[in-house]
């Protein structure tokens, strides 16, 4: 009986060592999947923290429209309505803001000289999510950004120099152009200009 008795302890002391192994090795799994997902809770808020600072930080005082259009190298119709403009400068660059609000008549009179030869102006076809935001974007400006806009919009851009035209080579820095008529026969406008080197400051 001893004989027959003996096996059967030796399978139990093997089960509860296996036992005892693989709760040691879920215990040892569970601190490192909460680890890990410690860390990246605590990464995602340090990058959401600089991001929320970055979305108000560096934008310049006393940045008007026609600043703006001067320093750009762009002529704004006479016409133009809801004129708003801004400067963010940044240790690498620079970016200008422009917006304002003609009919659509207008706006492709405005547009047509700044298109390089053999392009044309496209339908945003990967637009961005509503709510979109980014800390050089129109948003400061108190307007949606116009990537999340697809009915009514058109973009394009140039480079000073792209488009043989008076219009084109007065353009001072590579610009991205939005055209977005909102409303049927009016569009808004979007400019913006980045620069590598520092923008001169209007004025306090």
């Amino acid at each position: 009986m001893n004989r027959l008795a003996a096996p059967s302890g030796i399978e139990k002391r093997t089960w509860t060592w296996r036992r005892r192994l693989a709760v040691g090795a879920w215990v040892f799994t569970g601190l490192c999947v909460l680890g890990v997902l410690g860390t990246v809770l605590m990464v995602a808020y340090g990058l959401r923290e600089p991001v929320e600072r970055d979305k108000s930080c560096c934008w310049e005082e006393n940045i008007t429209p026609e600043w703006a259009a001067k320093s750009m190298g762009f002529r704004v119709p006479e016409t133009a309505t809801d004129r708003r403009a801004g400067l963010r400068t940044n240790v690498q660059y620079d970016v200008a803001l422009l917006a304002f609000t003609v009919s659509t008549a207008e706006a492709d009179r405005f547009l047509k000289p700044l298109q390089p030869e053999g392009t044309q102006l496209v339908h945003n076809t990967t637009p961005e999510e509503p709510g979109y935001t980014r800390s050089d974007g129109f948003g400061h400006l108190g307007l949606p950004e116009p990537e999340t806009f697809v009915d009514g919009m058109r973009i394009g851009g140039l480079c000073r120099g792209d488009a043989e035209t008076p219009e084109g080579r007065a353009v001072q820095f590579c610009t991205d152009i939005y055209a977005h008529e909102f409303q049927p026969g009016t569009t808004r406008i979007y400019l913006r200009a980045s620069s590598d080197a520092a923008l001169a400051k209007p004025p306090a």
